[in-house]
């Protein structure tokens, strides 16, 4: 069995590359047959993965966010290996809705939005725009710790509510809503608490539609979604389906694990059980320590 580590080294504000370090040191220690990649550039560890699908037992470790997890996750789909996950991101998400499982390996499920994967959730509105606007902030050279409030106050004043129809559990609905988020895992976007529920290997997403709102009362809504209390709003809808396809009268922004479509429909679908986790939690802490 071979141990494919793909590393974001500069994930974490430099923690991905502590860790490649670590497991440089350990690895050799331990009598791991392993390999390590660092990636230089965006979607690169896609292409890495794809260099191991022919592979019948290895274990291919993410080490890295949510964004180096979906790259490698869309590399490696539809083979036999199996994904680790060494969290080394800002918000390790995903990695949040697996971490107390105690099996060794498991399955669990995988969304695909379009054309691309996704593990952790996908997401139309104003927390879609909030998340790709953050990344213009980047280049603005606002400072790391601001960048995302910025977003906050940027996207509140340019964002403009659109019509959506969605197809559903074989109903189609239409309307505005603030946020739609379909998920697989429990939280997203660092730690909001949007499915405190979910299951990542239940078959199912947990889709959330929240209504439109006057723009004042969405920072009240976001607390709650970050202290998953908002269940308790009237202006917020839960639904559990396998698939859920909508459309829009003009291009919107979709952001699916940190990775952001712009198109006007979609199609999102869960495949059941499409990749299996390892989990060796003791090595994994040894690898973080």
């Amino acid at each position: 069995m071979r141990h494919i580590f793909i590393i974001n080294p500069i994930s974490g504000a430099g923690r991905g590359k502590k860790i490649g370090e670590n497991i440089e040191k350990i690895a050799p220690e331990l009598g791991i047959n392993y390999v390590i990649h660092y990636t230089t550039r965006g979607h690169e560890a896609t292409e890495i993965a794809k260099r191991y699908k022919k592979e019948k037992d290895g274990i291919i470790y993410s080490v890295g966010g949510d964004g180096t997890l979906l790259e490698v996750l869309n590399g490696m789909i539809d083979s036999k290996n199996m994904l680790a996950v060494i969290p080394a991101g800002s918000g390790n998400d995903f990695y949040k809705s697996i971490k107390d499982r105690e099996d060794m390996s498991f399955p669990v499920d995988v969304g695909k939005v379009n054309d691309l994967y996704f593990l952790n959730c996908c997401s139309f509105g104003i927390d879609a725009e909030i998340g790709h606007n953050a990344g213009l902030m980047k280049e603005k050279h606002i400072p790391r710790s601001q960048i995302y409030n910025a977003s906050i106050a940027y996207t509140f004043v340019k964002y403009k509510f659109k019509e959506v129809e969605f197809t559903l559990n074989g109903a189609t609905k239409s309307g505005e809503y603030t946020i739609v988020t379909i998920m697989n895992g429990k939280t997203y976007g660092g730690g909001w608490t949007m499915a405190p529920n979910a299951s990542v290997s239940d078959g199912l997403f947990d889709i959330y539609f929240v209504d439109r709102v006057k723009k004042a009362s969405i920072p009240g809504l976001l607390l709650k979604v970050l202290k998953g209390t908002h269940e308790e709003s009237p202006h917020v809808h839960h639904r559990q389906a396998d698939r859920i396809k909508f459309k829009t009268t003009e291009k919107v922004i979709v952001g699916a694990d940190g990775e952001t479509l712009y198109d006007n429909e979609f199609d999102v679908k869960l495949l059941k059980h499409a990749i299996t986790i390892y989990n060796d939690k003791d090595l994994i802490k040894k690898f973080l320590d």
